[in-house]
């Protein structure tokens, strides 16, 4: 009988290590090639046997000299137990200064180029075979694929739900741009030990993601000595979070098994199956550092304080030989934007405004003076492509203490630019920020709440006496 039973296992044993493998086993593991704009590029597609009736879908980018069939960073593993579909872009060659020749891999500007359409084509082949589910696409990459995932967040924002790098952010000829049109939930991954791709440059990329992101700049911080130091910079009203890990004793790698999780790619994945496209943020929101948050210094982080009369200032032009092409840096692209901020301080105190371009035709956009203790929102207007710039808040005098809260850029909502639009089609025109009145068009009225804008383009809720502007035209009230 015992003869038997052991005759009985040997052959039910090895049938059910069949059945495992073949509910494992990937129902698509191949490279497919498509057409984009007249060229063959390639991905490689990767989807479990136990896929989804409407997947979520990771594209993963290799790095430089990298290849599709590297599967990098990995996560076939995690596809097969979550049911996700994996895709593996062909980066193709292209010229990287650093060595010194062409090597396969992505143009990680920022820009919208012809990579981005490969990757925007990709998604959309997928699309043709499976029904992915499209509020749940993600995107993360290896060195160079690290550096073009944070390019895609600038601009397939309104693509991806959320994002991860790991061993890559933009640096040398890719200078990091953030003026995609929504805030991107935001993991990173770095070797304490990576002088390829430096990690001692990374607290400026951190610095810059948080105030594009509208995160608390204060983080909480885990460390698990020998293995990684956590951060976790949490979202605030209107953002998303930025995850930040710093790896004990890894190089410039593509995978740890120094997280919470025990494998960076399971790390990437619980972070990005919290959000889809519907995950609630302030879609207008460009740029908020967030001063005022308790125990942070914003000398350590790019800001001019309290030097002279300047009170405070961010951005200016840039020697990039020793950083590599990393810096801060506020950016703009063309649009409509409003700066809002409050100020604190001695009655009858002033304080000047200036929000002047960098980068090609330099000019001013914001010159205002402005009374101290009245909230403040300032229309400016980008016509000319991306560009960067300088912020400065200055005070009449040294001596003067005030205090500047609740900073932040915001894209103008259509309402707002629908009100600005009437002035620069009416009597009324911009001039670096400035409304400039035609006095002989005046007309006294009754000003409806709804629709009453000062002269800076605010919207008003409680009109006083003065001239205010009505449905476009010049009003005012007595």
């Amino acid at each position: 009988m015992k003869k038997r039973l052991s005759n009985l296992a040997t052959l039910i044993i090895p049938l059910l290590l069949l059945s495992s493998l073949s509910i494992r086993a990937a129902k698509v593991n191949q490279a497919v090639d498509i057409q984009v704009n007249g060229e063959t590029r390639s991905y490689w597609l990767y989807v479990p046997n136990n896929v989804k009736a409407k997947p979520p879908m990771v594209m993963a980018l290799h790095g430089a000299s990298g290849s599709m069939t590297n599967n990098s960073p990995r996560f076939n593993e995690i596809a097969d137990k979550e049911g996700f579909i994996i895709v593996y872009p062909q980066g193709k060659e292209i010229y990287f200064p650093v060595f010194g020749g062409k090597v396969t891999g992505w143009d990680a500007s920022g820009e919208d180029n012809e990579d981005v359409t490969f990757l925007r084509a990709v998604i959309e082949d997928v699309a043709t075979r499976y029904a992915i589910d499209r509020r749940r696409l993600y995107c993360c990459g290896f060195s160079n694929g690290g550096m073009m995932t944070y390019a895609m967040t600038n601009t397939c924002s309104e693509i991806f739900a959320a994002c991860a790098a790991i061993s890559g952010f933009p640096l040398n000829e890719f200078h990091f741009r953030h003026t995609g049109v929504r805030p991107v939930p935001f993991l990173h991954i770095h070797g304490k030990q990576d002088d390829f791709v430096r990690y001692a440059l990374m607290p400026t990329i951190v610095d810059e993601m948080v105030m594009r992101l509208g995160a608390n700049p204060i983080p909480k911080k885990t460390t698990v000595s020998g293995r990684y130091d956590k951060s976790i910079y949490a979202a605030a009203d209107g953002g998303f979070p930025y995850n930040y890990y710093e790896i004990d004793g890894m190089g410039h790698n593509d995978y740890t098994a120094n997280t919470e999780d025990n494998s960076s790619s399971q790390t990437m994945w619980n972070f990005f199956k919290k959000y889809t496209l519907a995950s609630k943020c302030d879609t207008t929101l460009r740029w908020r550092p967030r001063l005022e948050a308790e125990g942070f210094e914003p000398k350590q982080h790019g800001w001019t304080v309290n030097t002279g009369k300047t009170l405070l200032m961010f951005g200016r032009e840039q020697n990039t030989q020793t950083n590599q092409n990393v810096y801060h840096s506020l950016q703009f692209d063309n649009g409509t934007y409003k700066l809002c901020f409050d100020s604190e301080g001695e009655e009858g105190k002033t304080i000047s405004v200036r929000l002047q371009k960098l980068t090609g035709k330099k000019n001013t956009l914001v010159n205002k003076n402005l009374p101290v203790g009245e909230p403040a929102t300032l229309f400016f207007t980008v016509a000319d492509g991306w560009g960067e710039y300088k912020l400065t808040f200055t005070r009449a005098a040294t001596t003067d203490a005030i205090t500047i809260t609740n900073l932040g850029i915001y894209t103008a909502t259509e309402e707002e630019v629908t009100g600005i639009r009437d002035l620069k089609n009416g009597q009324w025109t911009i001039d670096n920020g400035q409304w400039t009145i035609d006095n002989s068009q005046l007309s006294t009225v009754n000003c409806p709440l709804s629709t009453i804008y000062d002269l800076q383009g605010r919207r008003v809720s409680s009109p006083r006496h003065g001239i205010y502007i009505k449905n476009g035209k010049k009003a005012f009230v007595k």
